[in-house]
């Protein structure tokens, strides 16, 4: 159900990759070509495991393709996702998300729904994009914020979850914050050379 790359839309090179550790799980990626010139995109991560984590995944990838569509905003697109989710009444579920819109002059919006923070490389750094709101699924007063940045060439982007960077060693030391910053100093520029050494 996920999708097999990104849309070639022409001023952007993306990679992504998804590993399930021992079993069916609930996280999800998806892009949402918005016009020939701007791209949505989001990376979800669902609490729990198994195939009910599963398909909560896929009807949330549902609905944010439904909303992520009408509304394009990436605020009121998790706010709307939220609020979606409620009426379900589905006990004991949420997910995490992150939700931003490119667009083909390097403006990026997006909003931060308690997933971890991304990595935004730039000539002047490292930052995280933290701005946004609660987890979504679970409170019907919450509020999400977006903001709004102008990349330029050259800039690079990393959406993860926390399988990656709570990922331990035999020694149980988790593979942390850090070490995912310097493969993305050490590939800068190559997309695919960042997500390679997954495997």
């Amino acid at each position: 159900m996920l999708p097999q790359a990104a849309p070639g839309l022409g001023y952007f090179v993306s990679a992504a990759e998804m590993m399930p550790c021992r079993m069916t799980g609930g996280d999800f990626y998806e892009y949402v070509p918005l016009d020939d010139d701007t791209l949505g995109f989001t990376l979800g991560d669902v609490a729990g495991k198994g195939a009910p984590a599963g398909l909560f995944g896929a009807r949330i990838q549902e609905i944010f393709l439904a909303q992520s569509v009408r509304l394009i905003e990436p605020a009121a697109t998790i706010s709307e996702v939220n609020n979606t989710l409620l009426k379900k009444s589905l006990e004991s579920r949420f997910v995490t998300m992150l939700y931003g819109v490119l667009t083909r002059d390097g403006g990026l919006s997006y909003c931060n729904a308690g997933h971890k923070p991304p990595f935004l490389i730039t000539g002047d750094g490292v930052r995280r994009l933290e701005t946004g709101g609660l987890i979504v699924g679970l409170f019907d007063d919450a509020q999400s914020e977006q903001e709004h940045l102008q990349l330029q060439p050259g800039d690079m982007l990393v959406v993860f979850n926390d399988g990656i960077s709570e990922a331990t060693n035999r020694d149980g030391e988790e593979f942390g914050d850090d070490r995912i910053i310097e493969c993305i100093q050490r590939d800068v520029g190559e997309p695919r050379a960042v997500v390679e050494p997954v495997h």
